[in-house]
């Protein structure tokens, strides 16, 4: 299964609006296993599954408003976006699904033109190393991550040998820093 277009609002949201606005973006390596509620080609409500990883990434986000006394926007989500798009929680397994892809779809809100990048795909992998040079070739108005030797954030894209971390296992504080700084 393929997930297109994640957003994770930062406020309840019972249905998406056209004035919705994306905020941000996160860059993963692929959707894990949240899934779609069900599938119709429109945007639907996921079904988490045990991923940690969105909500994470809402916490911290809301977090970030917070430090900047500020209450986020009303409609206002931040785009997941992803070296692939095949659905698994076994990387391994999703790299060999996705290796098996003729023409392998992407995201057409990769387009856009974020507020801020947090790129949080991993270290150096041989396979997913090609994938990311569509977005370190973009432009990005504050580009960011977290790197995993240092633990502290860096700013700018993640070069070749940097292990760019979602803050899965380490400290939020760095990430909500930053991110306040942008909001304000």
């Amino acid at each position: 299964m393929l997930r297109f277009d994640t957003r994770v609002y930062l406020q309840p949201c019972d249905r998406p609006r056209g004035r919705d606005r994306a905020i941000g973006c996160i860059v993963g390596k692929n959707p894990g296993s949240a899934t779609p509620a069900c599938i119709t080609g429109d945007l639907q409500p996921i079904i988490l599954q045990g991923d940690r990883f969105l909500p994470t990434v809402r916490a911290i986000v809301r977090k970030a408003y917070e430090a900047a006394a500020q209450a986020p926007p009303a409609g206002a989500y931040v785009q997941i976006l992803n070296l692939f798009y095949l659905c698994n929680r076994n990387l391994a397994q999703a790299k060999r699904g996705f290796a098996e892809l003729e023409m392998p779809p992407l995201c057409t809100t990769e387009r856009k033109r974020f507020p801020w990048q947090w790129f949080a795909w991993g270290g150096p992998d041989p396979m997913l190393d090609p994938l990311k040079d569509r977005y370190l070739g973009r432009r990005a108005k504050e580009a960011f991550f977290l790197s995993g030797a240092s633990k502290r954030v860096h700013i700018g894209k993640p070069g070749p040998g940097d292990h760019a971390r979602h803050t899965q296992g380490m400290r939020h504080e760095p990430v909500v820093r930053y991110l306040s700084k942008q909001i304000a």
